[in-house]
């Protein structure tokens, strides 16, 4: 799932209350686990436009903390994880590691990241600012702080406004997906074969993650050694996708995944008029797009519970391998809590954890980062308590998933026969 601004002018340069007058954080001063220069290895994924911006957050870093070199590590989604896992096996892997929810666990299991509540305790990490909301899923039971939230998110419906103002559809908090289906018929009955209603973006797992709560349940069981799910539900959901590709609505299967191959956005191109995302994705989208984009809610599930949550978009952790873990702490800190470097990364990996930061940002960002605050702000009266995270084992599930609903698209198998082999097959991957 998965996807900026131009640096916001302001003469307050240095972080809220958790930084010191010269922008480093007066818990650790600067100090790392020498006294001496250090290098420390960051590691991201994104496009081009995180990767500048980060580049220039990152000399801004190196000129409060002269003494500590950043090393960046950044690639694309598709290639990241191969390459983290290349180095996990070569006990390489970077100090500090872009995470996302759905690896956390995998990499916590296999001791390949720190507890980074000893580094919060001696306040080289600052949260003071953060509410509990950002960072719960981060935590284990124990107390084991595997990450810090950078940003936060919510999974959400990408509009060509433009198209939508057009055709005088409008969704308001509450619609349903025959709501949605429907709307989207309407355009597709009045435009030509190479237009869209809906992109589902290769985003169908994380739907029936919302799916799925709507019917009071969960694709992971709390213990993360199963399904949480009814086979009708996911029978109901994969009948939902099949019906949407086979009328139109949704593109075909090769269509999407040429987009996808290609970095663009069907939605930003004009070629869709909504689209399955991240919250946070809007951002990069609208950067790339003549069109005017806008977010809204999930469809709802008529006589269903909310589904929606908002999560860390994406997360920092520290591995295990790194021999310089003050260094790699005070990085997240000046990530989490320094204001001049928020004015640089404007929201691209989710609205900021920070309150202050985040209070200093939404007086300046506009656009679609401003859309995306707004939007947190709404999903907030439509959520429903976060599932646990997912379990190791996830990216093989999910590569299943992701499989059976090819298959599905194509009319290679039924909905009922596309549910029972993925069932079978995550079965075997979670025992």
């Amino acid at each position: 799932m998965i996807v900026v601004t131009a640096c916001g002018g302001n003469d307050n340069t240095t972080s809220n209350g958790s930084n010191g007058d010269d922008g480093t954080s007066p818990s650790n001063n600067g100090q790392t686990d020498s006294d001496g220069d250090v290098t420390i290895r960051v590691a991201w994924w994104g496009g081009q436009e995180r990767h500048d911006m980060t580049l220039e957050a990152i000399d801004l870093f190196e000129e409060e903390y002269p003494h500590i070199t950043v090393e960046p590590e950044y690639t694309g989604w598709d290639g990241y994880w191969e390459r983290l896992s290349t180095q996990a096996a070569g006990n390489n892997l970077p100090d500090v590691i872009n995470m996302d929810n759905s690896r956390l666990m995998e990499y916590s299991s296999r001791d390949l990241i720190v507890d980074l509540q000893p580094l919060v305790d001696e306040g080289l990490i600052n949260l003071d600012d953060v509410d509990d909301v950002y960072q719960d899923l981060n935590v284990t039971e124990d107390g084991f702080v595997m990450a810090i939230s950078i940003g936060a998110n919510a999974l959400g419906i990408i509009e060509n406004r433009e198209v939508f103002n057009e055709y005088g559809i409008e969704l308001e908090p509450g619609y349903t997906y025959d709501d949605l289906i429907h709307a989207l018929e309407d355009i597709q009955s009045a435009t030509d074969d190479e237009f869209f209603g809906f992109d589902l973006a290769n985003s169908e797992f994380e739907m029936f993650f919302v799916y799925a709560r709507q019917n009071g349940q969960s694709v992971f069981n709390e213990t993360g050694d199963g399904l949480g799910f009814e086979e009708g539900v996911l029978v109901d959901f994969f009948d939902l996708i099949q019906t949407m590709v086979n009328n139109h609505v949704a593109p075909p299967h090769d269509v999407m995944m040429d987009y996808i191959d290609g970095g663009d956005s069907m939605v930003g191109e004009g070629s869709a008029a909504a689209s399955m995302a991240a919250s946070n994705q809007i951002i990069g989208q609208q950067q790339s797009s003549e069109m005017d984009l806008g977010l809204n809610l999930m469809p709802h599930l008529e006589g269903g519970e909310y589904g929606n949550w908002i999560r860390p978009s994406m997360s920092f952790s520290i591995s295990a391998h790194s021999e310089q873990q003050e260094a790699a702490a005070a990085f997240i800190d000046f990530f989490t809590n320094n204001i001049e470097a928020n004015e640089i990364l404007q929201a691209d990996r989710g609205v900021p954890v920070s309150s202050v930061v985040r209070d200093h940002l939404s007086d300046i960002v506009d656009g679609a980062t401003a859309e995306t605050f707004e939007f947190l702000e709404l999903v907030e009266g439509y959520t429903s308590p976060a599932d646990p995270l997912s379990p190791p084992g996830e990216s093989e599930v999910r590569g299943s998933f992701q499989r059976v609903v090819e298959a599905l698209k194509y009319d290679q198998v039924t909905p009922e026969e596309a549910a029972q082999q993925f069932i079978q097959e995550a079965g075997v991957i979670l025992q």
